[in-house]
């Protein structure tokens, strides 16, 4: 009885991942109260599932990666990514962002790629996003820590008792699959969408003044790769009142240059990590995280003046960030600007900007735009150097892993390079309660026996072929699983199987345990299987098929290569 009331438990959790459009976390939530209601397992299980030491490790390492998102890290990575040359773009794109994908958050590195590939004209988005995509679920799959399927495992792992899986133990198996799919999706190109989708974008010019003092002076527009900006476009320098324009990469940077640019307002922090350049509204002090999109009315008595002749900073506590006029090409200096009805301006508003009464006659309030201040270049560099020694400390084992990330972490929020709320709303509740109800339905199907029943009824189909046709059986069958309700989820609810059919093999469980890591992470047929996929699923234009088309081939490969490698490294 107690076995029949687990599995369909088990049962009802798979058909209502597959089936139903609920949120996985109420359903395994719900796997967990039925669980409690039959019996099968108490309250103090779970607690102790959820203090799991991978668990925590993994949640600690997604707050981790919050304060390594806000270097300049992925900016670079991004500014540097992009060519003029399809295939060039292809494979320096994909190699760098499975490189990245190794150590950092995968969904990180490809949400950080996703707007200069949308906003950039050289090649068509949807030729890039799937194979950006494909290449950090494969970078992923290389190191403990390249992707929360492996360190899901893990945590099931350390759950049955054994010591945690080494940094690089996936790494033999997962490099040659990243040789071999970035070799396929290369050759497998033409099977793209060629899709141009833009979103319309709020397009400023911004005036930045070059310091004395900047590394920018005496070098080239090209030597600055001031052509390689993702959301903006330098338009015009002006220098000591005359105008160049348009620009050339051969333009020498002198100190006192005003650079005028043109982009998107919301990522005007790409602005603010140039070295040694002062906005027009930082000197008062001003600049923030919060901006305010504006709307000049006709009946305000600055139009027709500069900022400077009506002393805009004192008469609003606002300084002038951006301007925004329809048909102007070049508009110079924003403190020289004459201002026009109908003009859009970017303000870094001060405390007391919104409880002027003077608003209403002057400005049509728009938006607030939200803006992350760059790190100071010491602190940027503190952080990268901080988790990279967190990670070698791991890898040679002299500090655990979960004991770095956690004075990392209380390093970063000493600093405020994020803050305690920031953690509190990033903290990943959804995750959290899958892999704890699903490390809770795993010790259900391993008291019960059902897990050894099940694994006793496979073994019976497969015993008249070898243990290595029982691993490809788990293998696919994996795959298969995390097209259909993602790869946590598949990841949870085939361990315990997979554990049970090692057993009655007498085979390494290790083995059977790297099939479930790697096919949980093939996910490479459905834009729902993996949240990468997901990101790049609406913003490339693409249809369910196309992802069928083009990583179907990946799919097989990956599959066969896994089939081959896991075996060998881990024998059975």
């Amino acid at each position: 009885m107690e076995q029949a009331a687990t599995a369909a438990i088990f049962v009802g959790t798979i058909g209502a991942l597959v089936f139903s459009h609920w949120r996985a976390s109420n359903i395994f939530s719900a796997a967990v109260l039925a669980l409690f209601a039959c019996q099968l397992v108490t309250i103090e299980t779970t607690l102790e599932k959820a203090v799991n030491p991978g668990v925590v490790t993994l949640l600690a390492l997604m707050l981790a990666s919050r304060a390594l998102e806000r270097t300049s890290l992925l900016k670079l990575f991004a500014r540097n990514a992009l060519e003029q040359n399809e295939n060039k773009t292809l494979i320096k794109l994909t190699t760098l962002s499975a490189f990245a994908s190794s150590f950092l958050n995968n969904t990180a590195v490809v949400a950080a790629l996703l707007r200069p590939i949308k906003n950039q004209n050289k090649i068509a988005a949807s030729k890039l996003l799937i194979p950006l995509s494909y290449a950090a679920i494969l970078g992923g799959t290389t190191t403990l820590v390249g992707t929360s399927t492996n360190m899901v495992v893990n945590s099931f792992w350390m759950d049955a008792g054994y010591p945690s899986l080494g940094f690089f133990e996936f790494f033999p198996v997962g490099i040659a699959l990243v040789a071999a799919g970035l070799l396929v999706m290369l050759l497998r190109k033409q099977a793209l969408p060629n899709n141009h989708v833009k979103e319309e974008q709020k397009q400023y010019f911004v005036d930045i003044k070059v310091k004395a003092d900047s590394p920018l002076v005496g070098h080239t527009i090209h030597d600055n790769h001031l052509r390689n900006l993702n959301s903006f476009f330098l338009v015009e320098i002006i220098r000591r009142g005359q105008s160049i324009a348009p620009v050339r990469p051969s333009h020498m940077i002198e100190a006192g240059d005003r650079l005028v640019f043109s982009g998107e307002i919301s990522h005007i922090e790409e602005l603010q990590t140039l070295p040694g350049v002062k906005f027009f509204a930082e000197h008062t002090g001003l600049m923030s995280d919060n901006l305010v999109e504006v709307v000049l009315t006709s009946g305000s008595n600055i139009v027709g003046k500069t900022l400077k002749s009506v002393g805009f900073r004192a008469m609003f506590d606002a300084a002038v960030v951006g301007l925004k006029r329809n048909g102007l090409s070049v508009p110079g200096k924003l403190g020289e600007v004459t201002l026009q009805e109908g003009d859009n301006l970017l303000l870094a508003a001060g405390r007391d900007f919104k409880s002027r009464k003077n608003l209403d006659k002057h400005f049509i309030l728009v938006s607030d735009v939200n803006v992350e201040q760059p790190l100071p270049a010491k602190t940027n560099n503190l952080v990268v150097v901080g988790f990279m020694t967190v990670m070698a400390l791991a890898v040679f084992e002299v500090v655990p892993l979960l004991q770095g990330l956690v004075f990392f972490i209380a390093a970063t929020l000493a600093a405020k390079v994020v803050k305690t709320a920031e953690l509190k709303r990033l903290f990943p509740f959804d995750l959290w309660l899958i892999i704890t109800a699903a490390l809770t339905l795993a010790e259900a199907m391993q008291q019960t026996g059902l897990s050894q029943t099940l694994a006793d009824g496979i073994h019976s189909v497969f015993s008249q072929y070898s243990v290595w046709v029982a691993f490809i059986g788990i293998l696919v069958a994996t795959v298969v699983l995390t097209e259909l309700i993602t790869n946590n989820a598949a990841a949870a609810l085939m361990f315990p199987i997979a554990m049970g059919l090692a057993e009655s093999f007498a085979a390494s469980p290790l083995s059977f345990v790297m099939a479930i890591a790697f096919g949980a992470s093939a996910s490479f047929l459905s834009p729902y299987g993996y949240q990468t996929n997901l990101l790049v699923f609406n913003t490339g234009g693409y249809k369910f098929t196309d992802f069928v088309r083009y990583g179907f081939p990946v799919t097989l490969v990956y599959v066969t290569l896994t089939a081959i490698l896991v075996p060998y490294f881990f024998p059975f």
